[in-house]
This record gives C-alpha cells, sequence and structure tokens, in this order.
C-alpha cells in the first residue's frame, strides 16, 4: 500500500504541472476552437468527411491546386495507383445503389478511385465494407484503395468486412496518418493564412479527440515513471483496477449528486442505475405522469465509456406515430448524442462529476425532455 501511495504521490505531481500548463494555454486562447464552439467535434459526416473531402478536392477554394491530395496519397500508400491528382474528382456521401461512401477520390481520367470509409464513434454497418468493395471492384476496374479510417487504425467488425481478406482493405487512423498529413498540408499552406489556420483547428480537434494534445507530455513522465522493475507491479494493480475505480466514482459521486438535483423535479425518480454492467448499460428516470415510457440515458459499449445518447424509451414498444425533430428513432427508442463534452467519458469527464457539472448536463437533459412532450402534449 505504501508503494502505492507513494507512486500516486509522484504522479499527483505530474497532474498538477499538467493542470497548470492548461490554465497558462486556456489563458493564452489556445483551447479556443471553432469546431468545438459549434459542437461539431464528432459528426463523422458534416465536419469530418466534409473537411477532409474539401482538402482533397483538386478543385478546392483552399488554393492548392493538387498539393494535398498528393501528399495524403503517398502518406496513406496510394501512390502506386498513379492517379492523376490534377483531374481527381471528390465527393462526401456517393451513393452506390445500396448505401453512401462517405469519401470517393475519382480519376476523371482512368476508372481507378480511392474509397474511403471514415468512422469516428458510428458502429460499422452490416456488409458495409464488402457493399463498397463490391461496387469498387465493378466500376474501378483499373484499380482503386478502399481505405477504412478510424481514431486509432482498429480493425472493422466482422459484420462489415463479411470475409473480406486483410488485403483487400486498408486501415489506418486519424492519430498515425491524417494527423501528420495534416501537420504538412499546415507547412505547405504557408502563405495562406486563413487555410492554415483552419487546418491547425482542425488538427487540434484531431489531438483532443485521440488524446494527443498537453496530455502527451504527462503521458511521456507517467511512462518513464512506470517502466521500471521497481515500480511495474504497482502500475500494474492499479491498471487492473481502472474501471472499478470508475464505477465506484459513478455510484458514490455522481449517483448521488443526481438523486439530489431530481429533487428540483419532483415528478422524476430515478428507476435504475447501470453504469459499466454490459454492453448497454443505463440510468433511467420514471416521469410521475408518464405511463408507459422512460427518460434513459444509456451507454452503447462497455465499461460506460463511451457513445452516450439518450431520449425516451418505451419497454413495452414505442408507438410508431410519435416522432421528435432531431431525435432518431429506432425499436423502442427516440434518441440522439448527448452534446459534447460528455457523449465521450474521459478524464476530463471525471473531473467534472467531483465538481458537479456532468449530473447539472443530465438534469438540463431532463428538462428539455420534459418540455418537448409538454409542448407538443405528447401521451405517454
Amino acid at each position: 500500500m505504501e508503494n502505492i501511495q507513494n507512486l500516486l504521490s509522484k504522479i499527483r505531481r505530474h497532474v498538477e504541472l499538467d493542470n497548470k500548463q492548461k490554465e497558462e494555454a486556456r489563458k493564452r486562447g489556445e483551447h479556443f476552437n471553432v469546431f468545438s464552439v459549434l459542437r461539431m467535434e464528432t459528426a463523422e459526416m458534416e465536419t469530418h468527411s466534409a473537411f477532409l473531402a474539401s482538402l482533397l478536392n483538386p478543385d478546392g477554394d483552399h488554393g492548392m491546386k493538387n498539393a494535398f491530395l498528393e501528399s495524403f496519397i503517398a502518406k496513406t500508400g496510394c501512390a502506386d495507383l498513379n492517379l492523376v491528382t490534377e483531374r481527381c474528382i471528390v465527393q462526401v456521401e456517393h451513393f452506390t445503389g445500396d448505401g453512401r461512401i462517405d469519401i470517393l477520390i475519382e480519376d476523371n481520367t482512368a476508372r481507378k478511385a480511392i474509397v474511403i470509409e471514415n468512422k469516428i464513434y458510428a458502429s460499422d454497418q452490416d456488409a458495409q465494407l464488402k457493399r463498397y468493395h463490391n461496387y469498387a471492384t465493378a466500376n474501378y476496374k483499373e484499380g482503386f484503395r478502399l481505405l477504412y479510417l478510424t481514431l486509432d487504425g482498429h480493425d472493422p467488425s466482422d459484420d462489415s468486412r463479411k470475409g473480406l481478406s486483410d488485403t483487400d482493405f486498408y486501415c489506418i487512423s486519424y492519430r498515425n496518418d491524417i494527423l501528420p498529413w495534416l501537420e504538412q498540408c499546415a507547412r505547405e499552406a504557408y502563405n495562406k493564412p486563413l487555410v492554415r489556420e483552419t487546418i491547425n483547428q482542425y488538427i487540434s480537434l484531431i489531438k483532443n479527440l485521440t488524446g494527443m494534445n498537453s496530455e502527451d507530455n504527462i503521458k511521456n513522465a507517467i511512462v518513464d515513471l512506470m517502466a521500471n522493475q521497481e515500480n511495474f507491479q504497482t502500475a500494474a494493480l492499479v491498471a487492473s483496477n481502472f474501471q472499478e475505480i470508475k464505477k465506484q466514482i459513478v455510484y458514490t459521486v455522481f449517483k448521488p449528486q443526481l438523486e439530489d438535483k431530481l429533487k428540483e423535479l419532483p415528478e422524476c425518480t430515478l428507476s435504475h442505475f447501470d453504469y459499466g454492467e454490459g454492453a448497454y448499460s443505463s440510468i433511467g428516470i420514471e416521469v410521475e405522469y408518464w405511463h408507459n415510457a422512460l427518460i434513459v440515458f444509456e451507454f452503447d459499449k462497455y465499461g460506460g465509456t463511451d457513445g452516450l445518447v439518450y431520449g425516451i424509451n418505451w419497454p413495452a414498444g414505442r408507438p410508431q406515430d410519435i416522432k421528435l425533430s432531431n431525435y432518431r428513432h429506432n425499436g423502442n427508442w427516440l434518441w440522439k448524442n448527448f452534446p459534447e463534452p460528455y457523449y465521450w467519458w474521459n478524464s476530463d469527464t471525471f473531473e467534472d462529476i467531483f465538481n458537479g457539472k456532468v449530473a447539472d448536463a443530465f438534469i438540463l437533459r431532463i428538462k428539455e425532455l420534459l418540455e418537448i412532450v409538454k409542448q407538443q402534449k405528447l401521451e405517454l
């Protein structure tokens, strides 16, 4: 136990230094980001595919002609396709007949293309990569490259690839491929300040999404501290219990906060509270005058650490005639993504749990749904 306390004390000093550096960066305005201000951080099509496609377009308003596309092709290992980049056409959401390709780069002089499936947090669709591979095989006889782009470069699901071999597509990542390419684009646009600074804003967003901003310094310091025989076993013990640590914070800090704040809404009570208890753990709110539905907050992946959505859930089945603007509907649900910064639960989220901000955000969403139901005079 003493070893753990000593190690945590050393780590705490690094954290305090990192917090000080973050505050200094905030005062310099380095945390300002237009994508975050507009709450566009995780919008795959509206933000990421659209922005990447605009840079890749040789006829784009960036004024760099095919320079960005050339460097992208070199960075992602597509040079062997020998695309005539000056004549390439770049599209977003290209309709294939049974799906939409996120980004399609076509050589207008030959039947060649680069097909990009772009994933930030969205899950794979059934046979998605297989369908795009079939489309490319049929339409680009002279060659194509199918790229599966994610934040960390992970493999697609078996349901998406449907038997495709590892050589039928290539996994690339924002962290290791897109980020270095963007930094090169910013350097190439040295004499176009508006283009350069817009790219830098997007670089900052990608670093946030991939945990690469100021956290890199503290990460390296902690790795140096842990990566030795004296501290490794202690580090392994802490790491093996990290999920349980987070669960305890949620149950002993966040849950009482939420219950206390629900007193502001006497018609609402906590119906269930499950965090990190499986692939789809959830928190339910019972409304006194709703007879068939609950307000539900659901974490879409194991451990309750990402994909937080919320909305109205009918345990016995949703009436098909009830729909809400800006809410998706499937199964028993009307739901939408929880607004940033709490769609993805990271270390900052748990800091905000301690200071009560997360509970406040939950209450705000509950009030939002109560008001919508009241205004539309829905009988639930």
